[in-house]
């Protein structure tokens, strides 16, 4: 370190010794161990502070990092390296350059990247401007775990496995910053530090393929299920004349892994028509331990716009749709020689695809692997189709090169900039496309030499679609005895977000004893609050966003009113005369008047009066 850099660093240790510290958790919080290198930095409002000089220092190094930040909270995303540990403070700067209120020093680590990490990350094409910007999360399914990536290769963030069963496979990022995935029978809800905060019940124990989160925070996720069906006539004569099927169940659970609605591939398809010989062919247990591969389900979609489930089967080729509601089969696309009734008629040739999604303008998007055609190229499809006549068709493709062609495994995503975000599978390549089929963004991951199977992946802004602090304009005073001085009987309260996310916020202004005393809902970033009837004592502002409420932020203060807490004339002195209108306003069952609920309990009672008594006393 630079001698001018060591002494300023060394003034500012020197006003964190001799001033008081804040006292609420701040983020990260101290001590704290990360798996990722985006991260949210949170403080105290402090009052009458303009801004606040930002200070970060790598330990052993001596890099250091200062901004000047606006707000109490900021992100950073870059500078913070793997395997570190580091510090900061914050201090508060002054319109009029009195001395700094600096905070204590805080530490974080930033974990190492884990032994199973691949080796081998290589970023054969990008273009910066045509690329959408952000982080990549997906799954390295072939090692046991999930992680992200920005667009140059660089590892941002892991899911350590050690905290599953055997691994965590990502299929969704959440807007509340989580994450949804799965592993061998179970479905999984983990947070940004890879901890789970759901899971599927133990009578779920077969999930498989694909998990999702729905707006009304449900969980629709497939479950395989057996049953002893007819052997077909493609059966190996050894066999006997039942034998195991495996299908599926697509379900929806709630929060605490209550089924809400569930459909069952038993009940809904042709079991004469609607098989695969192939996979009748190829089974061949004798012992019944083994079951036929019947349906293979890989992916289900809730389309909350038409009330509709849209479900991919592998092993029949089919993209089936259902009515949520009544739960009837609305119909089948895909191959017409396992299909009992034909809906569409021209054929769209696709085979064994995987993760079809809806998209805003209502058209299927699914990575078709092509597998078993001629030639076996894997491909991304974009689908129009019309109900009224049974029609469809493809609008849109990216075939891949025949060096890309996956049997399994497979995604697309359709990108906020119009690209097209490719996962191929075992291929350990992922593409991003452009609409005229422009490869804008290529990544290669490999493992001691072998191709790493990536199954899905989302590109998402940062980390952090949830990022925020509050403060108050009002807040005045010294940092140990701050209070909030109302304008006009009015206070404006800020959300300072760093998050990508758009949503609704809730607030709630409570008392003392946890009384709600206003709540809203908002839309923006800045809201007022009319406290004109409110008295002075002490209040906390509640804010949460409207989907994530276990994102909630609390604010704290005093509050400085236009009422008195006592002085029930307003004449701006406590004496005998308040006692009297207060004991009279108990007596006829009066509560309208704040200035004499001095316990703040809140209603007006002898507990009241006595407190007057003795501060009258007391003065």
């Amino acid at each position: 370190m630079e001698l001018n850099s060591y002494m300023s660093y060394m003034k500012k240790i020197m006003l964190l010794v001799i001033c008081t510290s804040l006292g609420a958790e701040m983020l990260p919080e101290n001590g704290a161990i990360l798996n990722y290198t985006q991260v949210f930095f949170r403080w105290d409002q402090i009052p009458d502070a303009e801004s606040y000089q930002f200070t970060l220092q790598k330990m052993g190094t001596g890099e250091e990092l200062e901004l000047n930040v606006l707000e109490n909270s900021m992100l950073q995303t870059d500078f913070i390296d793997w395997n570190s540990t580091y510090t900061w403070f914050i201090c508060a700067l002054y319109a009029d350059d009195s001395t700094p209120f600096c905070s204590e020093i805080y530490s974080f680590g930033i974990s190492p990247l884990p032994d199973y990490f691949p080796d081998e990350i290589n970023i054969l094409t990008y273009h910066e401007y045509l690329s959408q910007d952000g982080v990549t999360i997906m799954d390295f399914e072939s090692l046991n775990f999930s992680g992200g990536l920005d667009r140059e290769g660089n590892p941002i963030w892991f899911a350590d496995k050690e905290n599953f069963e055997e691994r965590f496979v990502f299929t969704q990022f959440l807007n509340n910053g989580n994450m949804v995935g799965f592993g061998p029978g179970k479905g999984y809800e983990i947070d940004l530090d890879g901890y789970i905060v759901f899971e599927t019940p133990p009578n779920i124990n077969s999930v498989h393929h694909h998990i999702t989160k729905t707006s009304n925070n449900t969980y629709f996720l497939i479950s395989a299920t057996v049953e002893n069906q007819y052997c077909p006539e493609e059966c190996n004569d050894m066999l006997p004349d039942e034998i195991p099927w495996q299908g599926d169940i697509f379900r929806e659970i709630d929060q605490d892994g209550t089924e809400i609605w569930s459909w069952n591939t038993f009940e809904y398809y042709d079991l004469t028509t609607d098989y695969n010989p192939y996979y009748v062919e190829i089974y061949n247990d004798i012992s019944g331990v083994l079951k036929m591969d019947w349906t293979h389900s890989n992916s289900v979609f809730f389309d909350e716009n038409s009330g509709s489930v849209f479900v991919s089967v592998r092993n029949l080729s089919r993209i089936t749709k259902i009515d949520y509601a009544s739960k009837e089969l609305i119909w089948n696309m895909g191959e017409t020689d396992f299909m009992n009734e034909i809906y569409f008629g021209n054929d769209l040739n696709f085979s064994q695809q995987h993760s079809v999604q809806v998209l805003d303008n209502g058209n299927l998007l699914f990575f078709d692997n092509h597998r078993y055609l001629s030639p076996e190229l894997s491909r991304c499809v974009e689908v129009s189709y019309d109900e009224s006549n049974y029609s469809a068709e493809i609008v849109w493709e990216y075939i891949l090169p025949a060096e890309m062609f996956t049997g399994s495994r497979g995604e697309c995503d359709r990108l906020e900039n119009g690209n097209t975000l490719i996962t191929a599978g075992r291929t350990g390549h992922a593409l991003e496309v452009t609409a005229e089929n422009v490869i804008v963004w290529h990544l290669e991951v490999e493992n001691m030499g072998f191709d790493v199977t990536m199954y899905r992946s989302a590109r998402i802004p940062s980390l952090y679609p949830i990022a925020f602090s509050l403060s108050i304009n009002e807040y005045k005073g010294d940092v140990a005895e701050a209070y909030v001085e109302p304008i006009n009987g009015m206070i404006t309260a800020n959300i300072n977000s760093s998050g990508w996310g758009e949503d609704v916020y809730e607030y709630t202004l409570k008392d003392v004893s946890g009384t709600e005393l206003i709540s809203d809902s908002i839309i923006g970033t800045a809201f007022n609050i009319d406290v004109s009837g409110l008295p002075s004592s002490n209040y906390s502002l509640e804010v949460y966003p409207a989907h994530a409420p276990n994102k909630m932020q609390s604010f704290a203060f005093n509050l400085h009113g236009s009422i008195s807490l006592g002085d029930m004339n307003g004449d701006g002195a406590l004496n005998v005369l308040d006692v009297v209108i207060l004991a009279n306003l108990i007596l006829s069952g009066d509560n309208s008047n704040p200035a004499g609920d001095l316990n703040q309990d809140g209603s007006l009672n002898i507990l009241d009066v006595v407190i007057l008594a003795n501060l009258i006393l007391d003065n």
